[in-house]
């Protein structure tokens, strides 16, 4: 994949993840900033934070999770998502964390 292709599908997909989490944390559990390529997600009353950004080395985006630790998503064309290891899916994995230990509702 090109790397134009790869910034700008992994820009869309961080993106979708921020306004997503942005439009349905209704009790305001999370603090959610996204520049420069870097998602952050804090979670307010527990201190801690979700790192989620773009790696243009690899062409993978790069996930840290205080509770999962750290993986990585490529992007799959034939189902146009973005997929560790083990196939699962990037935003499946984020709020499957978010849902079953912070009380977030999607």
């Amino acid at each position: 994949m090109q790397e134009t292709e790869f910034l700008k599908l992994a820009e869309s997909a961080l993106i979708e993840l921020a306004d997503l989490i942005e439009i349905k944390d209704e009790k305001s559990i999370f603090d959610v900033e996204y520049s420069d390529g870097i998602l952050n997600i804090e979670v307010f009353d527990q201190n801690q934070i979700y790192v989620i950004n773009k790696h243009s080395a690899s062409q993978k985006i790069w996930f840290s999770s205080p509770l999962s630790g750290a993986e990585y998503f490529a992007y799959d064309a034939k189902s146009q998502k973005w997929l560790d290891k083990n196939n699962r899916e990037l935003k499946t994995v984020l709020i499957s964390e978010l849902t079953n230990n912070f009380n977030f509702k999607l």
